[in-house]
């Protein structure tokens, strides 16, 4: 497992951009994939803007989906920040989660 998982683009999905109750005005575009979670900030068209969040998988501390919303919790010392995602994906970016998360606990790094 761990040798597949070096592999390039081994458990790398890009969604397609979707607003973000973090951002006001704009998108986002969000990758996942084995090492991280990356939020890309984009205009409403999907154009990339600069700048880009990283999180770890240790800072992701709950995840879930209803209906049209993704949502995912990371967790920093004391503060907790909750990140909601609407688009029609939220089923799949539920399903990359699950699968992210079980391929991490298989070789011990627990969320």
């Amino acid at each position: 497992m761990k040798v597949v998982q070096t592999c390039p683009g081994h458990n790398i999905v890009t969604f397609p951009h979707c607003p973000c109750d973090s951002r006001k005005d704009g998108h986002v575009i969000l990758e996942v994939s084995f090492e991280k979670i990356s939020i890309h900030a984009c205009s409403t068209s999907g154009e990339k803007e600069s700048q880009v969040k990283n999180f770890p998988w240790q800072l992701v501390s709950d995840y879930g989906s209803s209906d049209d919303v993704f949502h995912f919790t990371i967790s920093k010392g004391s503060s907790d920040r909750k990140i909601s995602l609407k688009t029609p994906y939220w089923d799949y970016m539920h399903q990359c989660f699950d699968c992210i998360t079980e391929e991490n606990s298989k070789i011990g790094l627990e969320l």
